[in-house]
């Protein structure tokens, strides 16, 4: 089963990195150009992350959770109505 936006915000949280819940966005604790930015570009590349480039400052790279400002799970199935977690079953 796939993470929703706050699984994964919490997930990368517990191992690390700093997550802004009202923004989205995601970097190291230590904002160290030198930092191993793998797991970003490679959940960036698999579409759990997006990528907001700089090209008039040629900062580095922001990295972004879509959708985690939304906080609650009514909201969530509201923007993602197909999401296993999202359905009602009528038995």
């Amino acid at each position: 089963m796939a993470l929703n936006p706050s699984d994964l915000a919490d997930l990368l949280s517990s191992h690390g990195y700093f997550v802004d819940y009202d923004t989205g966005e995601v970097d190291h604790y230590t904002h160290d150009i030198r930092e191993d930015k793998t797991l970003l570009i490679l959940l960036a590349a698999m579409g759990k992350l997006e990528v907001q480039h700089h090209p008039y400052t040629n900062a580095a790279p922001t990295f972004y959770i879509s959708d985690l400002p939304i906080s609650d799970m009514e909201s969530y199935c509201e923007m993602y109505p197909n999401d296993p977690q999202c359905k009602i079953y009528d038995v």
